[in-house]
């Protein structure tokens, strides 16, 4: 069967944005703020929807996909400025005549004129200088913008809304450092509907949706991070995962399932500046092994989600003590499953993981039951890495 799939611009928005940067510690030490919200961030985005005439959409409420560029000023001197190209998909909840509430949820990159490689005062090259900027130390980025809109349509598609979200910038721990920027901010734009007067009668019809209501998806993804600026070492990292998947509806699938992470920064090695220099660990320190609750979201052949995973056996908060007086002869100490952590500040440096993971996965399933799998792992705001992979689905 061929299906014609015809591409229109639905809409053209232009926005001004304003914010702030999360307190963290590492952005507190550059701004000199401690525990405040430092100097507001300003930032301005243009974006272009299209409407495919593809079932998937009509699915999700008449959806649309779009592309964006934005541009942020961070509200520091050694901040800097960002570009983010990033592409969306705009999902209406409620439409009524002068009114929409929606989700808008991207990912893109995001290009920094602020590192930590080039705040470094003269003479400071790799140190553990004040004058620096300590967040990023990377130009290229990943960037997550995931909004919740109010539109409010005037005249002749002509329209205002009011947004509000969380931007998040970060490498995902491929080069350090990397805090990353979590940005929470307000968004008052005008938009031009370029949609109206399209017939309903023009979209296209698919009946090739399959009534499975179970099933079950196997995959393996690979990657490196690195762990301290100075020492500048990638330890390689890959994660195997299987889970059962409820099909709830055509546009959402409920899963469960075991995730398997390697991470080669836990190996027993020497460095010369001793930051990643694990003289307790053990060979089995690499591994972890965690359960997951997988909610999904199926645009097409497309499935993305947010995993949230508790690990069952982790080695590694063994070697990450909540203080220097519950070491024990060994460098190590005994914590159960659950224990108590700070969780804004789970997987910074000098803080332990904790017992709760996420993960942002993205799936394109290909003919032969294959897709392919690019995901994120992280410690709530706190990225571990990012990796690519392959998987299989029935």
């Amino acid at each position: 069967m061929i299906f014609a799939i015809v591409f229109f611009i639905q809409s053209v928005t232009a926005s001004f944005l304003t914010g702030g940067v999360m307190p963290d510690g590492k952005v507190d030490k550059v701004v000199e703020a401690p525990k405040e919200w430092h100097a507001p961030v300003f930032g301005a985005d243009v974006r272009v929807a299209f409407a495919p005439n593809w079932q998937a959409l009509q699915e999700w409420n008449d959806a649309a996909v779009g592309v964006g560029l934005g541009y942020w000023n961070l509200g520091h001197e050694k901040l800097g400025h960002a570009i983010t190209p990033y592409i969306y998909m705009d999902v209406p909840l409620v439409r009524l005549p002068h009114f929409e509430l929606g989700l808008r949820p991207g990912i893109g990159a995001a290009f920094l004129t602020k590192t930590y490689r080039n705040t470094i005062p003269d003479g400071h090259m790799f140190k553990d200088v004040i004058g620096a900027n300590e967040c990023i130390g990377s130009v290229t980025n990943l960037y997550f913008p995931e909004v919740v809109y109010l539109n409010f349509p005037i005249s002749h598609g002509w329209g205002m809304s009011l947004a509000g979200g969380w931007y998040h910038i970060s490498n995902g721990s491929t080069r350090q450092p990397n805090s990353g920027y979590n940005i929470f901010a307000g968004e008052v734009a005008v938009s031009w509907d370029c949609s109206k007067g399209s017939k309903e009668s023009d979209r296209v019809s698919m009946s090739d949706k399959s009534d499975k209501k179970w099933s079950i998806a196997m995959a393996s993804t690979a990657g490196g991070r690195q762990v301290y600026y100075r020492d500048q070492q990638t330890f390689v990292i890959a994660s195997m995962h299987a889970a059962a998947y409820w099909h709830v509806h055509p546009i959402f699938r409920l899963g469960g399932g075991v995730d398997v992470f390697y991470d080669g920064a836990y190996v027993q090695r020497d460095t010369y500046f001793g930051k990643t220099n694990l003289a307790a660990a053990q060979p089995g320190d690499c591994w972890r092994v965690g359960v997951s609750l997988q909610p999904e979201f199926v645009v097409g052949n497309f499935t993305t989600g947010l995993h949230i995973g508790a690990y069952l056996y982790d080695p590694v908060k063994e070697l990450e003590p909540k203080s220097e007086a519950e070491k024990s002869e060994t460098g190590r100490v005994q914590k159960p499953i659950f224990y108590a952590y700070d969780l804004l500040k789970a997987g910074s440096a000098g803080y332990p993981d904790g017992w709760l993971y996420l993960d942002v996965v993205l799936r394109y399933h290909l003919p032969w039951n294959v897709f392919i799998q690019a995901m994120t792992k992280s410690h709530l705001t706190k990225v571990e890495f990012v990796s690519l992979g392959i998987g299989f689905y029935y």
